[in-house]
């Protein structure tokens, strides 16, 4: 195939890649140019003492920003089921549980308790009591989190041991599988990039995700559009770049200390901003490129992701250079002799400090 012709067909593959998943926005991102500006923001901020070697897979990380929304059309219905939970995370629709459960599971079944407390005597409600429409966002890039940690405690290993014959028995040349194990890193950190920069978007963290929902004294709109008004059209009606993000983000990581922790208040912080984004929308904000405050919010909220995902990569790195700490029979998860073990979970949730 000459270059011509292959350029040809890269550029027509690339150009239905960006149909595809622009017909699939609607499910609630900051579509194409916000998720990877956000992951190529997160890369670039990465300091001298962090994760530097992702900096090579910069591009790819960038890529694989939007790509979780791809994993949530109609045509793969198995996939959108368990998929679409993981980019919510709607504070005030679980505001029955006072401490968040350090496990995915235990959470899933607080939302199913409170449905069946409340079925009969509020069927409305139940109908929202379940992790659709409470989403698990907060999951997902604690997990997100963990398999960057795993990946680079990997990485790491490979110059200081022979680790890379176990790993890949079939690949005797250790530069190559410290290679493959960076790409698996990037993977990770392009995945979890996604649920990090929807974590900032305000309108994931609250029922008031598509128009806003209950008493309206304000007279804020109802219309769900909003969300694409704000996260999608208005971004690319400002043409938004890296080095526009890149004003708004920290030069200095944060090491985070309880990444639970951290996560949960990225996603409450962004909560805050709910209001804003009615407010600016009430006046036609969005549909005016120039406007100075809904152009530094949407920039500000994209740049909050893309700090958050490059603290996570960090505290990853720092993280996976220490040793992996013994565990007693007793405190391992699946043991039901393990005093916070759940029957109806099958394991103890995650300590409150690793």
């Amino acid at each position: 195939m000459g270059g011509d012709t292959l350029e040809i067909v890269t550029t027509r593959a690339i150009a239905l890649f960006c149909i595809q998943l622009l017909a699939i926005q609607n499910l609630g991102a900051w579509g194409l140019r916000g998720h990877t500006l956000a992951n190529l923001a997160a890369v670039e901020a990465i300091p001298q003492d962090g994760p530097v070697f992702l900096k090579a897979h910069k591009a790819y990380i960038g890529h694989l920003g939007p790509i979780p929304d791809t994993w949530r059309s109609v045509s793969e219905p198995f996939l959108r089921i368990s998929e679409d939970s993981n980019h919510s995370w709607y504070t005030e629709g679980f505001d029955f549980i006072p401490e968040l459960p350090r496990s995915r599971t235990e959470f899933i079944l607080r939302v199913y308790d409170e449905y069946l407390r409340t079925v009969k005597s509020d069927p409305d409600r139940a109908k929202l009591l379940n992790i659709r429409y409470t989403g698990l966002e907060a999951y997902s890039i604690m997990e997100g989190y963990e398999r960057m940690k795993a990946g680079m405690r990997l990485y790491r290993r490979v110059d200081s041991s022979n680790l890379y014959a176990v790993i890949s028995p079939l690949y005797k040349d250790s530069a190559q599988v410290k290679q493959m194990l960076a790409n698996d890193v990037a993977f990770y950190m392009g995945w979890v990039g996604h649920y990090a920069a929807d974590a900032a978007m305000p309108l994931h963290d609250s029922i008031h995700h598509d128009g806003w929902s209950g008493d309206n004294p304000k007279g804020y709109t109802r219309d769900p559009k909003i969300h694409d008004r704000f996260e999608s059209t208005y971004v690319e009606l400002i043409g938004a770049t890296e080095a526009d993000l890149l004003k708004y983000v920290s030069k200095t990581p944060r090491y985070l200390d309880d990444p639970w922790q951290a996560t949960l208040k990225h996603s409450l912080d962004s909560r805050n901003f709910v209001e804003d984004v009615y407010r600016l929308d009430l006046r036609h904000a969005f549909e005016n490129k120039d406007d100075q405050e809904a152009r530094e919010l949407v920039l500000k909220r994209m740049a909050a992701g893309a700090e958050f995902l490059r603290d996570l990569a960090y505290t990853a790195w720092i993280d996976s250079a220490k040793p992996v700490p013994p565990v007693k029979p007793i405190d391992r998860p699946e043991n039901p002799d393990n005093p916070k073990y759940n029957p109806a979970t099958g394991s103890a949730p995650a300590p409150a400090k690793q």
